[in-house]
């Protein structure tokens, strides 16, 4: 610091008012981000719908919606239980596999081989 106030006094304004200046365009350009990242948000959630509403449109055309009663034993075959006619209620050991349950839920639906 100098001894004369006044000198003193007009650098430390010269350099509030470069940090003011620095600090609006700090401002305006957090604005400018803070816009976009807004704008790219909205653009993400439409492209994720439309990529939502393609899918499920492949979804349907790939593989039918599973039946209310298969999804239902789809659950409890995941819970651990056995839902084939062999070992209906079964606890399922380690969660072994069992080709005859998969059957019944993933089957083609017909009823000679699965009573759903």
């Amino acid at each position: 610091m100098n001894q004369d106030p006044f000198t003193d006094f007009q650098r430390l304004a010269t350099e509030a008012d470069s940090l003011a200046r620095d600090l609006n365009a700090f401002r305006q350009e957090l604005n400018r981000v803070l816009e976009q990242n807004a704008e790219l948000m909205i653009e993400n959630k439409h492209l994720r719908g439309r990529l939502d509403q393609l899918s499920g449109q492949n979804k349907q055309i790939d593989q039918p919606e599973m039946l209310p009663s298969r999804r239902n034993l789809e659950k409890l075959y995941d819970s651990g239980f056995h839902i084939c006619n062999e070992m209906y209620g079964a606890r399922r050991e380690n969660n072994e596999p069992c080709a005859f349950c998969t059957s019944i839920i993933y089957g083609n639906g017909d009823r000679t081989s699965s009573r759903v």
